[in-house]
């Protein structure tokens, strides 16, 4: 019977299943004869074409076959069967993804040759999960500010830049998934756990050279993946192949390539100088042929830049902006071996590595803060990651796992002197530094896959051990709140009116503010079970069911429950354990047409967070004992001033001296932290209903409706009143409970064009709502519920609520090697808290979040207040009315582009030149950085006046005007900026 290649493909191809890979990815399909009738024993072999490595599968009674675990890349996919012709295709399969096809075999007779190899359907026809995929050419062609490749996470409906929730995280590229605030996000790199346990975020960062690719699964991702209720981010990085290949780049921008950022109009100093020079470059290829490869990447930034602050003139008693240096050097590092050991062993190791050192913002309670008030950060990584694939038989592979990562941080102040809050910005050093904090962690796992009849059956384990240390400063030089931005008269008398005359409400120092708060073996161990069944019911029907369960043994504390405050455990009710019970089920389903042009997916699931170590820390720290708050007394208080305003010569306490009031015993920041008995692991259910359809060739769209519904998140409460002898008085008891809820409900509209040489597109709308109970997610840092009996009235909007988010990228190639790639962003405004007029808290009659939803403009804002004044003010204080041009938010819109021409030279090598311009139109995108202020606008109702008498005492002409842009001076959405740049590749 004489031998024929078919090239024949009837594919139904999903490119990302409920039952997705952690850095690999799974092939499975159908083999049947041209009536449809199924073929089993049919021989399958898959061949990476860039290594040469082949695995074999057989199919089963039921003419299914699957390749689990496999690396990926583009195959040489060959089928054979008794009585019928050698098929083959080639196909391509992205990390995270299921490719299902249905492979026709025809009969040995049918001498034919079908190429259809361009043709590979795009309609996802055996998953239920809402994800995406961001390849290899988006990733080299797409326009990135600061080529932070996790940026392109925002390609994907349902993810939006994150606030600032830490000081730690500055330099971090921070993504809000499904409306939370950026600490759940799970990040792995080739499989392994890349996170910060501590406070949440991203670990070590890779060149962008190094990503092969990346898959976001932004809601219902399978029981193999776990530790978030958002999303989780599946990086694969690049291996070396059979052939050498490298590249070599640099990326500049210059002061002179720099639209000036704006400053409203309150600016004192010229366009801020800038420079930033990246240095990349990458090399691989094989140690021996088709058995052993190698891949080592770089990336240097050496940048100096500049940070918007404000600038306190007490000569005209304003607030100006001005540019504080910002200098910063990051190097990136990664290799990686591969290792054919045998026909069916393969092991892989990677080595990644981070140095960074750099100056930012520092996370701030206003809208603006000043020079003082940046810091300078220093952080080092270190991860180890190796992976063992044991092909067992044809139905049964494992593999096994084992990772180390190192992280160390140390963030210092750029000021000196206390903090202090004026209601309009903030000055001084921050109290939350120094600080430092170091994490390692220990990864072991093991996933056994076993294909049987019509299941795909993944079983697995996962344990980590986590081991973190806090050194922390906090509060060494203490905090001032000040009632006013600027005094108002000469009140010591000295016969000049400067900040000597301010009037201030507290200040808070530590009680031992030449001694760090030291916190060693804050430790937690993670323990993970899960089975996963992806089951072909039906040819058109596929359900994907799985369970997980995880434990973290001691977020909680647990380990030094016996060391807690003896004055907090009589509000702790029943006994502290680990929480052993987050078990998580998943179940979906995906139907599809036959022709696979069409298909309906939905489901629901339970999915448990990470609760970051920072948690521990309070209790451990901020117990009333270990981080004492000296509360003192501002010039405020009766005592301190004569009958006409004036300070009483030697007894008042000033800005000079903040420290000297009397002592406020459990006031402000003091109190004892306790973690509840019952606190557990924050969960989200999640439910999903979507539709895919190829209406043209290569054509995609797609709609998926989510409603997402939180418990167990967490929120501090003020829960009783103790007598305190370290701080001499009453002092405040507040319990972490797993006490609110949050929602999310969203719509996402996707349309995508691919396998095009010259002409690609992704464009992505969220329809989005999202609500919860704080403005953190996890740490009550910022001020408590208005009313600790009722927390009803922290139900709102989240700081970070997108209504609406609109996001079209595309790659064009042009005659003569040109290539046009551009990326348009374009959202509406987030949410704003209106603060009392000292910035003590929001106004409690109003909703948390309440500008740009509850109040939609100026005058329905000063239609509320009139009425509240009408009947007595807020607590009895009338407060002022605002500006009608005050706004709460602004939309976003930044349209960036690349233009890039290739020259060849030779048949091996080329050079690429090429120009980026961000935020072309030079739009001012208005945005904050913080998650307790995140507009970019004054959120304060700041009195024009202090004096009661006059007009400008009931007039807040401040509140609403714009402070801040998006991305800082020169990050993403910023002011227009050009880059240019050369690459070679050989």
């Amino acid at each position: 019977m004489k031998k024929i290649q078919v090239l024949v493909f009837a594919l139904l191809c999903a490119l990302a299943s409920f039952g997705q890979e952690l850095g690999t990815a799974t092939l499975t399909g159908t083999v049947v004869d041209p009536s449809g009738a199924v073929i089993g024993g049919a021989k399958v072999s898959a061949q990476n074409k860039a290594t040469g490595m082949q695995r074999e599968a057989l199919s089963t009674k039921a003419g299914i076959f699957v390749f689990n675990d496999l690396a990926p890349g583009e195959y040489d996919l060959t089928i054979k069967a008794d009585g019928f012709a050698v098929t083959t295709a080639t196909v391509r399969i992205t990390v995270g993804q299921q490719a299902n096809l249905r492979a026709e075999v025809r009969v040995a007779q049918s001498e034919q040759h079908i190429d259809v190899s361009g043709a590979i359907p795009l309609v996802e026809t055996s998953s239920s999960v809402v994800d995406g995929v961001v390849d290899s050419k988006q990733i080299d062609a797409l326009p990135l500010n600061g080529r932070n490749f996790l940026e392109l996470a925002l390609l994907m409906p349902g993810n939006a830049p994150a606030p600032l929730y830490d000081p730690t995280k500055s330099d971090t590229v921070l993504v809000s998934s499904t409306g939370q605030l950026g600490r759940g996000q799970n990040i792995t790199i080739d499989a392994s756990d890349n996170n910060d346990d501590v406070v949440g975020g991203m670990l070590v960062n890779i060149p962008q050279d190094a990503v092969q690719e990346f898959q976001i699964a932004t809601n219902r991702f399978s029981a193999e993946l776990g530790r978030s209720t958002s999303s989780v981010v599946n990086i694969l990085t690049k291996s070396g192949t059979n052939d050498l290949h490298g590249t070599a780049a640099i990326f500049a921008r210059d002061a002179a390539l720099q639209a000036k950022p704006n400053s409203f109009g309150q600016s004192v100093g010229d366009t801020p100088p800038f420079r930033r020079d990246q240095y990349t470059g990458s090399i691989g290829g094989p140690v021996v042929k088709d058995k052993a490869w190698w891949f080592t990447s770089f990336e240097y930034r050496d940048q100096m830049g500049g940070i918007l602050v404000g600038e306190r003139d007490l000569a005209t008693q304003s607030i100006h902006t001005t540019f504080a240096a910002a200098p910063l050097t990051d190097a990136l590092g990664t290799a990686k071996f591969d290792w054919a050991i045998s026909s069916k062993d393969t092991l892989s190791t990677r080595y990644s590595t981070e140095s960074f050192e750099g100056t930012s913002n520092s996370a701030t309670d206003r809208a603006l803060g000043t020079a003082s008030q940046t810091q300078a950060s220093t952080n080092r990584f270190h991860d180890i990651n190796t992976n063992w694939t044991r092909v067992i038989s044809a139905a049964l592979v494992n593999r096994a796992q084992f990772a180390v990562n190192l992280f160390q941080n140390d963030t210092v102040a750029n000021g000196t002197g206390p903090q202090i809050n004026f209601p309009s910005i903030e000055a001084g050093s921050s109290y939350r530094v120094p600080q430092a904090t170091h994490q390692q962690r220990l990864l072991w796992g093991d996933t056994l896959d076993w294909t049987h009849g019509k299941h795909n059956l993944k079983f697995g384990a996962q344990m980590q051990r986590v081991g973190s240390d806090f050194n922390l400063g906090v509060f060494q030089q203490g905090i001032v709140n000040a009632v006013e931005d600027f005094p108002d008269f000469d009140r010591n008398g000295d016969g000049v009116v400067n900040d000597n005359d301010l009037l201030f409400a507290v200040g808070l120092v530590s009680h031992t503010p030449t001694r760090p708060l030291i916190i060693p073996d804050a430790d937690n161990n993670y323990v993970a079970l899960f089975a996963q069944d992806d089951w072909r019911v039906h040819p058109q029907l596929t359900l994907n069911v799985g369970l997980r369960w995880e434990l973290d043994t001691d977020v909680k504390n647990v380990g030094h429950y016996d060391e807690i405050n003896p004055l907090a455990k009589p509000f702790l009710h029943g006994d502290r354990s680990a929480d052993y019970t987050n078990f998580g089920p998943r179940i979906g389903f995906n139907w599809a047409n036959k022709p696979g042009t069409l298909s309906v997916h939905g489901g629901y699931g339970m999915y448990y967070d990470r609760i970051v170590l920072e948690i521990v820390s309070l209790e451990r720290g901020e117990d009333g004992r270990a981080l004492a708050i000296d509360v003192h007394a501002g010039n405020v208080f009766p005592g301190y001033m004569n009958p006409d305003g004036t300070f009483i010569p030697g007894v008042t306490p000033t800005l000079a001296d903040p420290f000297t009031g009397f002592i406020l015993p459990g006031a402000g920041a003091g109190g004892i932290y306790a973690i509840s008995n019952q606190m557990q692991n924050p969960m989200v259910q999640q439910f999903n209903l979507g539709v895919q359809w190829e209406f043209l060739k290569n054509w995609v769209v797609r709609a998926d409706g989510m409603h997402d519904f939180g418990q167990h998140f967490i929120i501090g409460v003020p829960v009783g009143t103790v007598y305190n002898p370290v701080v001499g008085g009453p002092d405040t008891v507040k319990i972490l409970e797993s006490a609110v809820n949050t929602h999310y409900d969203a719509l996402f509209l996707t349309v995508d064009h691919k396998f095009s040489n010259h002409f690609n597109l992704h464009s992505a709308y969220t329809l989005s709502k999202s609500l919860n109970y704080a403005n953190d997610d996890q740490i009550p840092f910022a001020n408590g519920p208005i009313d600790p009996t009722d927390l009803h009235r922290e139900y709102g909007p989240t700081p970070n609520d997108q209504r609406h988010r609109w996001v079209t990228a595309a790659t064009v190639s042009l005659p003569y090697g040109i290539q046009f790639s551009p990326l348009w962003t374009l959202a509406s405004g987030v949410p704003m808290d209106i603060q009392l007029p000292d910035g003590s808290s929001r106004v409690p009659e109003m909703q948390r979040n309440a500008g740009g939803r509850e109040f939609h403009n100026a005058a329905e804002l000063n239609a509320f207040i009139t009425q509240l004044n009408a009947a007595g003010g807020s607590n009895g204080t009338l407060l002022p009315l605002v500006s009608p041009n005050a706004k709460f938010g602004d939309s976003f819109n930044s349209f960036d582009m690349r233009l890039s021409k290739t020259f060849r030279l030779g048949d091996r090598m080329s050079l690429e030149v090429l120009g980026e311009c961000f935020n072309v139109f030079n739009t001012t995108n208005v945005l904050g950085v913080s998650n307790t202020n995140y507009s970019g606008y004054n959120n304060v109702l700041v009195r024009d006046s202090n004096d009661p008498t006059s007009a400008g005492y009931l007039t807040s002409s401040t509140f609403g005007m714009p402070k801040t842009t998006a991305g800082g001076v020169f990050g993403s959405g910023g002011a227009r900026a050009f880059q240019l740049a050369a690459r070679f590749n050989f």
